[in-house]
């Protein structure tokens, strides 16, 4: 505006001073550059996840656990486990790295590291698997003897096929081939869970992420005259039936004391399973994509766990006993949710919150270890028979 005054005609207008020119370039200027090094990161950890630590697992089992489990299994169960503890550091690694931040609520998990336990987790996104990898990191060596029920479609990628060689069982959906699955994962874990010692057996009772199931779940519940969820899905009672079914506490065994065996006669029973409850702060669930770059709905990066211990009980053998116990865990859980969404924490009458602490010399230990090792594998045969099958197909081509 024109101001007519004793001091002459002037202009009244806001000024920019070269100073908050400088300051906002700078700004910008880091704001850019945290983009480009989040990128970065992000290719990394991508190249890491995907290709190398995988690629290494699988070479070692090719050329040092194989001939370790044709000599002595226990040998070949004690290198094996310590190398899916660094693979589980490595996915630590990577989500600490890339901004997360994991509360555990609840009970103290820590007390039953070693113990046979069924691990149950509600599932609502992809970004489930680091959060209960970071959780489970300082976990003794349970995340070294971890087996996990994985869907079917992960299995011909190469974290399939790493997944597939320490142990975990892939489950293929479908009504029509549920009983026989069922009955394959069963035989499987009577092979395969005593003989290669593992401990926790973690799996999603719902079968897939929330918002890809949400609406039909909530149809079936109703037709069903089954409570329908908010936060959740219900639970499918088949899988968990199936390693109680096998694992489980046999009737009596509460007399029987120490040195029982499961039902099924192989080794000691499951003695526990957990509850673990998953949440995102506003139930605002980001994707894996804009994890890895660090960028988190409205810039919220931490994700709760809250957990619940039970002791095994030898009538959850039968499906209908299980299946109601599950419900009505899904019940409470749900409210949970709801409470955590509205308060922005889970209750804290059991435990107080624990700040999940994964130090940055494991994560460096970690990385070493997967790309020293690869580079060995690579240098040492990997280079050369890739080498030999190019130009073996290239002289069958041309």
């Amino acid at each position: 505006m024109i101001a007519n005054g004793s001091g002459g005609l002037g202009i009244d207008v806001p000024t920019v001073s070269m100073e908050d020119n400088s300051t906002t370039n700078t700004t910008n200027g880091l704001m850019e550059l945290k983009k480009v090094m989040a990128l970065f990161g992000a290719v990394y950890w991508f190249i890491m996840t995907v290709f190398v630590v995988p690629m290494a697992v699988v070479a070692s089992y090719l050329t040092i656990l194989t001939p370790l489990r044709l000599i002595n299994v226990k040998w070949h169960n004690a290198v094996e486990h310590r190398m899916c503890k660094m693979v589980n550091d490595h996915w630590a690694s990577a989500a600490v790295c890339c901004g997360m931040n994991v509360i555990e609520y609840g009970d103290d998990i820590n007390k039953i590291s070693d113990a046979r336990t069924l691990f149950l987790a509600n599932h609502l996104g992809l970004l489930d698997h680091f959060v209960l990898m970071c959780a489970m990191s300082n976990k003794g060596l349970a995340a070294g003897r971890y087996l996990w029920v994985i869907f079917n479609i992960w299995k011909m990628t190469t974290l399939g096929v790493m997944w597939l060689v320490h142990g975990n069982f892939f489950i293929n959906g479908g009504a029509s081939r549920r009983k026989q699955v069922l009955e394959e994962f069963k035989v499987y874990l009577t092979n395969n869970y005593w003989k290669y010692d593992y401990r926790w057996i973690v799996m999603y009772p719902e079968g897939s992420r929330l918002y890809l199931i949400k609406e039909s779940n909530a149809k079936y519940a109703a037709k069903t005259g089954q409570p329908i969820f908010k936060h959740c899905a219900l639970p499918r009672s088949g899988a968990a039936h199936a390693v109680l079914d096998v694992a489980g506490k046999a009737r009596g065994i509460e007399e029987m004391g120490e040195g029982s065996l499961a039902v099924c006669g192989m080794g000691g029973p499951i003695e526990y399973v957990v509850d673990s409850t998953i949440g995102y702060k506003n139930g605002d669930v980001p994707s894996l994509m804009k994890a890895m770059l660090g960028e988190y709905p409205n810039n919220q990066s931490t994700i709760s766990v809250y957990y619940r211990i039970y002791q095994t009980r030898p009538e959850w053998s039968e499906e209908n006993v299980l299946r109601k116990w599950l419900c009505d865990r899904y019940a409470e859980k749900d409210k949970l949710l709801d409470y955590y969404y509205e308060n922005g924490r889970f209750p804290t009458d059991r435990m107080h919150a624990r700040r999940l602490y994964f130090p940055l010399s494991q994560s460096i230990i970690a990385e070493m270890f997967w790309l020293g090792l690869y580079y060995i594998h690579h240098v040492l045969w990997i280079k050369l028979l890739t080498l030999y099958l190019f130009r073996l197909v290239t002289s069958l081509l041309f």
